[in-house]
């Protein structure tokens, strides 16, 4: 079974995966793209879906781009639309306003499909790496499967 973790980015154009992986080796995760998900030239910003190995012998994470250059921007409306029909139910206050805010300002969405029977800590402070450039670069929020939105290490929205 898969476990889904998406960043709602609402600044600037999709990134190249180039800076994404070296900004994780910065921080004591160097990550490679498995050839055998294919995936596009570092500097391109043009991909569609990449598996992004942390650990030899382990799954990959698989990052899908949603919306932004060379995609079907219709993805993103229905995956926002999605997302404001389950805030329906949590409570009107700040928070909230802030989550609609951030999805209806959303510009692309990469969701992080994680393996959850393999995954272990190294595969965790991977995707972390991976989502905090995100949230510094694209102005992303952060959503996990299950869990909620989150703003840093906390949930501002708790979704069922």
């Amino acid at each position: 079974m898969a476990y889904y973790v998406r960043a709602f980015c609402t600044q600037g154009e999709s990134p190249p995966l180039g800076p994404i992986l070296a900004f994780s080796a910065e921080h004591g995760a160097p990550l490679d793209l498995d050839p055998e998900v294919g995936g596009p030239a570092l500097d391109d910003s043009r991909w569609d879906q990449v598996g992004i190995v942390y650990k030899n012998h382990k799954p990959s994470i698989l990052l899908d781009l949603i919306g932004g250059d060379g995609n079907d921007e219709s993805l993103v409306h229905e995956e926002i639309e999605e997302f404001l029909d389950l805030l329906e139910d949590a409570p009107r206050n700040r928070n909230r306003r802030r989550v609609e805010t951030n999805l209806r300002n959303t510009r692309f969405i990469v969701a992080a499909q994680l393996p959850t029977s393999s995954i272990d800590e190294d595969g965790y402070v991977a995707l972390g790496n991976i989502l905090r450039y995100l949230i510094n670069n694209n102005g992303a929020m952060i959503q996990a499967d299950g869990e909620g939105f989150y703003e840093g290490d906390k949930i501002i929205v708790a979704l069922a």
